[in-house]
């Protein structure tokens, strides 16, 4: 009689302690995504404006201004287009 109440009492402690993830439930592992990382810059255009200003007493006078545009194309296959002002 002894014995039987130590059986049913280990059989009971062993079954109370039964892991979740060794019963067969796992938390699933979150992925990442890949990282997107430019691959070259092309110049695609340059342009040369003409601008006027007037200084401070009231003088007209003219610059120029080179705007030039840009391209960036990227490991995931997108792109971007940009401009940069030079004065």
């Amino acid at each position: 009689m002894k014995h039987l109440i130590l059986a049913i009492l280990i059989t009971g402690a062993a079954f109370f302690t039964v892991t979740p993830a060794s019963a067969g439930y796992c938390k699933p592992q979150p992925k990442c995504a890949p990282k997107v990382y430019k691959i070259r810059t092309c110049e695609i255009d340059r342009c040369k404006y003409r601008k006027w200003a007037y200084d401070h007493c009231g003088k007209r006078y003219s610059y120029w201004v080179t705007v030039i545009t840009y391209k960036d194309y990227y490991s995931n296959g997108s792109h971007r287009i940009w401009k940069n002002t030079i004065s």
